[in-house]
């Protein structure tokens, strides 16, 4: 899997990059520096490199001071044009203050990296003697000097000691009251949740079978034993004695097997944005504002930004509902549930007939489409809204295909049983699209390969083809 790709911070090293260049900056082709800004990244981050460029073209770069200003009007431009952005343009607090910094990077000067230094430890003072008495000889000088001396040392190592402990008591009362708020978080989470669980999810009821005489024999010993010892655990437990008429909570057939009850799905939340594909394949997330007669007019969730495509580049809109929207020859919407995403099943037999060969013009390839042509009749079996599909030709092949909800499909290579010229190895490969009237149009690739690699033939044909009536 291919790492992600940090957009943001690949615009900013790139504006940067084009600014600090004298053969971009100042900005002579909008174009060409959108462009190069989305070589960095890709098209997919066209809005918000046109809002970085739209703060250049609003005149709000002119906030800034020149680059030998102090750093702190450069950080006070840099709040300035974020608010502008916010109250004047509506920018999300986000992505206004990603355009302001990456403005102040580019165009304002280089924070040079300091150098952290350690604060010292307070030197701890040792203990001053008292001062000798005037009439005090000088061995006695000598010896309390020396006396005091020793002192000191043994005060100054009882302090360090002492910081060390207080250290170490600081450190394990932390790591203790930081473990006593996490259990006390998972605790006041875990409590709504079982608050909230019906008492009979708690107990598994005993089936019975739907006879009414009681049950004989040991396994009736058994459940005779099992409710015995189940009725002190929940006298002890506080819980009152449950009904008799609750115990038989899982129906039973006749056969005696149990029935479970079915399992309940919680429903999808709901979409807040409009899913715009396009021609090229990309689907652009945003909100359709309004339909006019060339474009649509669709807003930018991250950006807060509007755009107008043009009606042409849409190959379908997918609302927050799940309807589907497309644009007839007349710039016309038209939406339904009628669409080509409506899950639906291509199964049938159909009848199908080749023609428009090309490829491989040789003399070796002319049978080549006769002997290893599917076939006439194929049975095509599907289930409604299964992402895969098998055709069965009367010839005996069969191609496991995958298909897309409008109908497109693909298969994989079948080795036919049969050998090509030359000894070679036939493959086919069909392609095409079911439609939901049941018709089926496609192609039939053929290649025939030795053993040595060599591929003598690649030959197409065109398949055409209607799904006939049930017998």
């Amino acid at each position: 899997m291919a790492a992600s790709i940090n957009v943001r911070a690949r615009l900013a090293a790139e504006l940067k990059r084009l600014v600090r260049d004298a053969r971009e900056w100042p900005m002579r082709d909008r174009r060409r520096f959108r462009n190069l800004l989305l070589d960095a990244v890709s098209s997919d981050a066209m809005p918000m490199a046109e809002l970085l460029l739209r703060a250049h073209d609003d005149g709000l770069l002119r906030a800034f001071p020149d680059r030998s200003a102090p750093r702190a009007a450069w950080d006070a431009a840099t709040a300035r044009v974020v608010g502008d952005l916010q109250a004047q343009r509506f920018v999300e607090p986000g992505i206004a203050r990603f355009v302001a910094e990456s403005w102040a990077a580019a165009l304002g000067p280089d924070i040079a990296p300091s150098a952290r230094v350690a604060a010292p430890r307070p030197v701890v003072a040792p203990r001053q003697a008292p001062r000798p008495s005037v009439g005090a000889s000088a061995a006695s000088s000598g010896g309390q000097r020396a006396a005091s001396t020793a002192a000191a040392a043994v005060s100054s190592a009882a302090s360090m000691r002492a910081y060390r402990r207080s250290n170490m008591t600081f450190l394990v009362v932390a790591v203790l009251f930081t473990v006593l708020t996490i259990l006390a978080f998972r605790q006041t989470g875990r409590v709504p949740a079982q608050a909230a669980a019906p008492r009979a999810a708690t107990t598994m009821p005993v089936p019975v079978p739907a006879a009414a005489d009681p049950p004989t024999g040991p396994r009736a010993e058994q459940s005779s034993v099992a409710t015995g010892a189940a009725s002190p655990q929940r006298a002890q437990s506080g819980m009152p004695p449950a009904p008799d008429s609750a115990a038989p909570t899982i129906p039973a057939d006749s056969t005696g097997a149990v029935t479970r009850a079915p399992v309940t799905v919680a429903a999808a939340p709901v979409r807040s944005t409009d899913d715009i594909v396009l021609n090229a394949g990309r689907v652009f997330e945003g909100r359709v504002l309004s339909v006019r007669q060339q474009g649509v007019i669709v807003k930018d969730e991250e950006t807060g930004l509007d755009f107008e495509i043009a009606k042409a580049e849409i190959d379908r809109i997918v609302t927050r509902d799940g309807r589907v929207l497309r644009f007839g020859d007349d710039n016309i919407p038209l939406l339904g549930d009628d669409d080509d995403l409506t899950p639906m099943s291509h199964a049938g037999h159909y009848r199908v007939r080749y023609a428009e060969r090309w490829g491989t013009e040789r003399a070796a390839c002319g049978d080549v489409a006769r002997r290893f042509a599917p076939g006439a009749d194929v049975l095509i079996q599907h289930l409604r809204g299964a992402p895969m599909l098998q055709l069965a030709f009367n010839n005996g092949q069969r191609f496991n295909a995958a298909v897309r909800a409008d109908g497109l499909f693909e298969t994989g290579a079948s080795l036919g049983a049969l050998r090509g010229p030359d000894s070679s190895f036939v493959s086919t490969r069909i392609s095409g699209r079911v439609s939901r009237g049941g018709v089926l149009h496609g192609v039939a690739r053929m290649s025939a390969v030795r053993r040595d690699g060599l591929v003598l033939c690649d030959l197409a044909l065109t398949i055409t083809g209607e799904r006939q009536p049930a017998r």
